[in-house]
C-alpha cells in the first residue's frame, strides 16, 4: 500500500507515461485506483500510444467524417466499425487491446461470376446459382497489428430454399506469403428449416504446414490424421455471430513484427473458401464479406 501511495505523488505526466505502456483495458482499471490516475487516463499521451501508428491515415478514408475532442474518444470512436475507401472496407480497432480489425466487404472479394447478375446481385453478394463457387480475399500484413495471431473468417447467411451447399466439402485455405500456409474444409450444412444444422458433423480438417509438405501412406500418418480430426471436431465452424450473421472460419496466421520498415517486408495474406469438385448447382448463399480479426 506504501509503494501505491508512493505512486500516486508522482506527477501526472509521470503517472500517464507508465500507463501509456499498458493496455486500454488495464488503463481504464487503473483510474478505479487513485484520483491522480483518473487525470492521468485521460490524457492524449495515454491514448495516442494505444492509437495505432496510421490512425490519421484511417480518419482521412473514412466515409462519415468523425467528431472527437479528445485522443481517448477517437479511440472510442475506432472500436466501432468505420467504413474507409467508400465502404469496401471496415474497420475496428479491438478495445481491450487497440488491434486492427478489418472486414473486407463483398465488392473488395474476388467472387467467381459476381459481376453477373445471373449469378450473383445486390450490395452484399447473393448467390442465385451457380456450380462453381470460389470466394478470395487478400489484405497487406503491413495493414494489421505487428505481433498479433489472426484469424480469418468467411461472415456470410445461407437463405430460406437454399440448396446444393452441402453437395461437397468446401475447401478453405489462408496463405501469407510462402511460409505460413493453414487448410482445412467443411461443408455448408443446412437442416429441413434452412437454419444452421448442429446435428451433423461439421468437419474442419485443420492441416498443419509440416503436414503440407510430407506424404502419406503409412500407419503412423495415418494415426496421427485420425487423432487431428478428432480435436478439430470439436471446433464449432460454422457459428453465428453477434449481428445475426454467421461466419465460418477460413484459417488462422501469425502476423509478426514488421522488420526493416519497407515494402519488401510487407506479404500479402490470400484466403479462400471455394467449391468447385461438385459441379452441383447451389444458390442461397449471401456473402457479406471477409473478416480478419485478431484471435484470441
Amino acid at each position: 500500500m506504501k509503494g501505491l501511495n508512493y505512486f500516486n505523488k508522482l506527477p501526472e505526466e509521470c503517472v500517464s507515461a507508465i500507463i501509456s505502456l499498458t493496455s486500454p483495458v488495464d488503463a481504464c482499471r487503473s483510474s478505479l485506483v487513485f484520483s491522480t490516475f483518473r487525470s492521468a487516463v485521460e490524457s492524449d499521451m495515454v491514448w495516442e500510444r494505444f492509437l495505432p501508428s496510421d490512425y490519421l491515415d484511417m480518419v482521412s478514408r473514412s466515409v462519415t467524417t468523425l467528431k472527437f475532442s479528445s485522443k481517448k474518444e477517437l479511440f472510442l470512436c475506432l472500436c466501432s466499425p468505420l467504413l474507409i475507401d467508400g465502404g469496401s472496407l471496415s474497420f475496428n480497432l479491438e478495445k481491450s487491446s487497440g488491434r486492427k480489425s478489418y472486414l473486407l466487404s463483398a465488392r473488395a472479394l474476388s467472387i467467381t461470376w459476381s459481376s453477373n447478375p445471373l449469378y450473383w446481385f445486390s450490395e452484399v453478394a447473393v448467390l442465385r446459382t451457380t456450380n462453381w463457387l470460389e470466394i478470395k480475399g487478400k489484405i497487406k500484413t503491413g495493414m494489421l497489428s505487428p505481433n498479433t495471431k489472426y484469424g480469418a473468417y468467411l461472415v456470410m447467411k445461407i437463405r430460406s430454399g437454399a440448396y446444393g451447399l452441402d453437395s461437397e466439402e468446401a475447401e478453405l485455405s489462408v496463405e501469407v506469403g510462402d511460409d505460413q500456409v493453414w487448410t482445412g474444409s467443411a461443408y455448408l450444412l443446412c437442416d429441413d428449416h434452412h437454419h444452421l444444422d448442429k446435428k451433423k458433423n461439421v468437419k474442419h480438417d485443420l492441416v498443419r504446414p509440416s503436414r503440407l509438405l510430407t506424404g502419406g501412406g503409412d500407419d503412423h500418418d495415418h494415426e496421427e490424421e485420425e487423432e487431428d480430426d478428432q480435436e478439430v471436431q470439436q471446433i464449432n465452424v460454422i457459428r453465428e455471430r453477434e449481428d445475426g450473421w454467421m461466419e465460418i472460419e477460413l484459417g488462422e496466421f501469425f502476423n509478426g513484427e514488421l522488420l526493416g520498415g519497407g515494402d519488401d517486408a510487407v506479404q500479402e495474406v490470400k484466403m479462400s473458401f471455394k467449391e468447385v469438385k461438385s459441379y452441383h448447382l447451389k444458390g442461397g448463399l449471401v456473402v457479406e464479406g471477409i473478416e480478419v480479426r485478431p484471435k484470441h
